[in-house]
């Protein structure tokens, strides 16, 4: 039975402790705050970043890993699996896949089979994929069946999001929409959808409230749910809302709360929710 590993990046918002129960090696962003570095997940916790992030005065910027951080990792990898899947940001939204592409060909062809997966999504759109990919790796799958899940995973995960203000996006470049399309939705709190791994519009809401109840909708609305995460970066009292909207339809104890890591937050800004969605596989 071929040894499998899978690796992912900061982006992906996994728990640690989730992480580290599935063997998961997720390689951090890093994050900069004024001239000083961090490494997302190690050096920085999402509580003292969240408190900097609501200071003015702070300047941030998100920037990959490079690319000898991903090679070192890959030999060393290489040493002790057969076989790894390496799952990343979409292309679309980051530099992490590209890179990760670069150490990839510094390698001998002769190491471990390495696989390099643009995810087309983010956060725990990528999470839940990556997750997937390694409950079935630990279980005893093979690269075959792995290569299978992760493709039906990236067609069946879904995000919608919306953020508090566009200037985090619009500052990161994350957002590809015309300037009077930007104007347009800078008076409202548009839901966003991760769509073959850009951010484009998804429904137009006026009011954080109908953003809540957008994101209870984009839920109700898939004729099955199998898995429900609800994301926020410092408003847990909204996801209380969510959960008491989705009862009827998911039971709420069964919903994932995750807080968007630094990663992901820097694009997004405080106030943000959104929501990942998987509808599972059976027909």
């Amino acid at each position: 039975m071929a040894s499998i590993k899978i690796v992912t990046d900061s982006t992906a918002d996994i728990p640690p402790s989730l992480a580290h129960e599935l063997g998961i090696e997720v390689v951090p962003l890093r994050i900069w705050i004024n001239d000083q570095v961090y490494r997302a997940g190690l050096d920085i916790t999402n509580e003292q970043f969240y408190e900097l992030l609501q200071d003015g005065n702070v300047h941030f910027s998100v920037t990959s890993p490079n690319a000898i951080v991903f090679e070192q990792l890959y030999r060393k990898l290489a040493l002790e699996y057969d076989h790894i899947f390496s799952i990343h940001l979409s292309s679309r939204l980051g530099s992490v896949y590209r890179t990760a592409s670069q150490a990839r060909a510094k390698l001998p062809a002769s190491l471990t089979q390495i696989e390099l997966i643009d995810s087309k999504s983010a956060s725990m759109g990528l999470g839940l994929i990556v997750l997937a990919a390694a409950r079935a790796a630990r279980d005893g799958a093979s690269p075959a069946a792995v290569r299978q899940i992760i493709s039906d995973m990236m067609h069946h995960a879904h995000v919608v999001f919306f953020v508090d203000t566009m200037e985090y996006l619009e500052r990161s470049k994350r957002l590809t929409l015309a300037a009077s399309v930007l104007g347009s939705m800078q008076r409202i709190k548009p839901l966003m959808i991760l769509d073959e791994g850009d951010i484009v519009p998804y429904e137009r809401t006026r009011t954080r409230a109908k953003a809540i109840e957008g994101l209870y909708t984009f839920i109700e609305d898939f004729p099955k749910v199998q898995e429900v995460v609800a994301l926020y970066t410092n408003t847990p009292e909204d996801v209380e809302k969510l959960l008491e909207k989705v009862e009827p339809i998911f039971p709420p104890k069964k919903v994932q709360v995750i807080q968007f890591s630094p990663s992901i937050a820097l694009h997004l800004g405080p106030g943000a929710m959104g929501v990942a969605v998987f509808e599972g596989l059976e027909p």
